[in-house]
């Protein structure tokens, strides 16, 4: 027991403050867990383990750096739409030139998050007002949710006219007022346009 407690002096030490880091991960990283598990019998971690524990230490610190600098967007027009459309929708979805938003489940991790995709692919999503765009995503999202949000019916509208399709449910525009107006009108009613 005296070689655990002096080996843990000298691991922290040499490694101060990585076990209370650590510690603060462990009840939604078993990475972090296990490593304290190991330092708590043997009183130190291995180097590589060292090694590893930092990388992911930073990794984390990388992301909340990320996460807290994320752009802030106005985005409650389109939320206030799709909050509505949920009301009888249950995966309510918005088009808009080669963008598709779609609204996150309500008991998934991003609840209340919106998805956005460019042509078909994953780009990013909106939580809590803030842009948190995959490094492959394509330049402009924001300035295209900008406009989306300055003016959801014009948008739809837009849409509708240049594909002929709805904004809302993706379906072809087949009477006249719908496609004069660009949107069908179950789906206005539905969105609140």
């Amino acid at each position: 027991m005296n070689m655990i407690v002096t080996n843990m002096s000298d691991f922290n030490k040499d490694n101060p403050g990585l076990i209370e880091a650590l510690k603060e991960l462990t009840s939604w990283n078993s990475f972090a867990a296990s490593l304290v598990e190991q330092y708590n019998k043997r009183g130190s971690l291995s180097e590589k383990q060292v090694g590893a524990a930092v990388a992911m230490l930073m990794k984390i610190a990388a992301r909340k750096t990320e996460r807290d600098n994320a752009p802030e967007l106005d985005l409650s027009n389109i939320i206030s739409m799709f909050s509505k459309a949920h009301e009888a929708i249950k995966t309510p979805k918005f088009r808009y030139e080669d963008l598709v938003i779609s609204r996150a489940s309500d008991n998934g991790a991003n609840a209340g998050a919106l998805y956005v995709k460019v042509d078909g692919e994953y780009a990013g999503k909106v939580k809590e007002g803030k842009w948190f765009g995959i490094r492959t995503a394509p330049e402009g999202i924001i300035n295209k949710l900008q406009e989306i949000a300055a003016n959801p019916l014009e948008s739809a509208v837009a849409y509708g006219r240049k594909t002929g399709n709805c904004a809302c449910c993706g379906r072809e525009l087949t009477r006249h007022d719908s496609i004069e107006r660009g949107i069908g009108p179950i789906c206005a009613e539905r969105f609140g346009l």
